[in-house]
């Protein structure tokens, strides 16, 4: 009989595949393959005026625990503000987004369950080496909507 338990690991603050997607720095610490495929983890640093699109995963939920700086959070047709401490969390088929607020980046930590969004980072930072990110983003089941709201 195959064990389903993962295996334990450990990473210190300067541990785990680093990056830069779309102008933010992100750590990868809990993959796909880590968790098996329960969730993925990131800590991201966002510099100031740094957004994401405002978007819909189908696949997965999102949470976001913001660390260090201010967020404004876009969730379905809500806007709040989100300081170090706060929690949001964005369930799947839901629009949302977020941006920092202020003259100062944030820190955060994101969780997706289930796992692999850990995958589609990956592969969307090639895709926009190559002129190509929309077509990453559909494969993986996210609809872009656009720019952030106002």
């Amino acid at each position: 009989m195959t064990s389903n338990q993962n295996l334990p690991y450990e990473l210190h603050n300067d541990e785990g595949e680093m990056f830069q997607s779309m102008g933010a720095l992100v750590s990868i610490k809990a993959t796909s393959e880590q968790t098996r495929g329960v969730f993925n983890l990131f800590e991201v640093l966002c510099p100031p005026g740094f957004s994401t699109s405002h978007h819909i995963h189908y696949c997965e939920d999102v949470a976001i625990y913001v660390l260090e700086g201010a967020l404004t959070f876009f969730l379905g047709i809500e806007k709040k503000v989100a300081f170090a401490g706060s929690f949001s969390y964005h369930p799947r088929c839901t629009p949302h987004g977020f941006r920092v607020a202020g003259e100062s980046s944030a820190r955060i930590l994101y969780i997706t369950i289930p796992a692999g969004f850990d995958r589609f980072v990956k592969e969307q930072q090639q895709a926009n080496q190559n002129h190509m990110p929309g077509t990453v983003a559909a494969l993986y089941k996210i609809e872009i909507l656009g720019p952030l709201p106002e």
